[in-house]
């Protein structure tokens, strides 16, 4: 299964959403980044303390995953007849984004007692990078 997902992959298309996927999440924290810190009860100082600047590489490293399964799934709808529009592939990451990630995001913080606001600042930014991230493959390939 993985193996089709992965036969004539325009990787440069996978890797341009992967990209976009991190570029807007610096832009989404970086002007929701005072909100999520006081919803997830967090400092500055607290982060400036404890963050390793090592996350950014495995972040980029799993949003470039999320990039190349993504444009697997895009270009495994495209082979059937009638193929894939612009709108079609922000309805597929929308949808991905929002079920598959953003709700398996919210069950996590149900059980972890996380704040519920906090939800709304990580599930919105899985929802809307993985719906950028499918734009940005449609318009690449």
């Amino acid at each position: 299964m993985f193996q089709s997902l992965l036969s004539d992959l325009n990787w440069l298309a996978a890797l341009a959403g992967g990209v976009s996927y991190f570029i807007f999440g610096a832009i989404w924290y970086g002007v929701l980044g005072k909100g999520w810190m006081a919803a997830a009860g967090l400092t500055s100082e607290q982060i400036q303390k404890n963050f390793k600047k090592s996350s950014y590489g495995i972040t980029m490293a799993m949003q470039l995953v999320i990039g190349i399964v993504l444009a697997g799934f895009m270009q495994h709808i495209c082979m059937s007849e009638a193929g894939l529009t612009l709108g079609d592939a922000a309805q597929l990451g929308f949808i991905i984004g929002l079920v598959f990630s953003g709700l398996t995001t919210w069950v996590h913080y149900i059980y972890s007692m996380q704040k519920s606001n906090l939800i709304w600042y990580d599930l919105g930014y899985t929802t809307i990078a993985t719906t950028i991230a499918a734009i940005v493959i449609y318009l690449v390939s």
